[in-house]
């Protein structure tokens, strides 16, 4: 069997007040690198043979997964494709910022976000297909094991609508928050989203960050 557990990344201070971060390289900060090292606690409890941690490599993913890495003693895998969806012209705004800046791209978003694509963006269905191409090729790489993958609440919710064979929709319904785990199993060749959005480790006082 497959074990495939997708971690968000930490909180940074655009996650607090709610910025869009897409591409842009935003890193940990105070909170974020404790939760990065609450939730490799809780996967070193766990994860007993892990293969690889694959990353975005972007550092607010990145910082998270090398934390993860050094306390599983894992391989730790750049992996670009992981990625958020670069969100050209709204990158760094907030959402109501984006509504009163671009109404109109704004709209057509909210209405159909296959479609309504913002001011130099990446397309959603670009996106999609990078990710897909991502979790098909680690699919094809590991038969069974277990295997960790940080990325962002774009390219895991992504990767959690192919597992559930979901749409576009089904994207927009699942919540991932910082440091979440969620995981998909594959058996029989059936995948599984047996856990999605745990954070109870974050409860844990006992951990600093770094």
């Amino acid at each position: 069997m497959l074990k495939v557990y997708l971690v968000r990344h930490g909180q940074t201070a655009w996650n607090q007040v709610g910025r869009i971060q897409g591409h842009s390289d935003t890193p940990l900060d105070e909170t974020g690198r404790r939760q990065a090292a609450q939730v490799a606690r809780w996967l070193a409890e766990r994860v007993r043979r892990p293969l690889g941690v694959y990353s975005s490599d972007l550092q607010r993913a990145f910082h998270t997964a090398q934390v993860i890495a050094e306390a599983l003693n894992a391989p730790l895998l750049p992996e670009p494709a992981l990625r958020e969806r670069h969100w050209g012209l709204w990158e760094g705004l907030t959402s109501e910022e984006v509504q009163r800046q671009f109404p109109e791209h704004h709209f057509t978003y909210l209405y159909d976000p296959m479609v309504g694509t913002p001011p130099e963006a990446e397309p959603m269905g670009d996106f999609w297909a990078r990710v897909q191409r991502f979790g098909q090729t680690l699919l094809q790489t590991h038969p069974d094991g277990e295997v960790i993958v940080v990325g962002h609440g774009g390219s895991l919710r992504i990767l959690l609508c192919e597992a559930l064979a979901g749409d576009v929709q089904t994207y927009r319904r699942i919540r991932l928050d910082n440091t979440s785990v969620s995981i998909v199993e594959r058996a029989s060749e059936r995948l599984y989203v047996s856990l999605l959005n745990y954070t109870d480790h974050l409860a844990d006082p006992s951990v600093d960050g770094f």
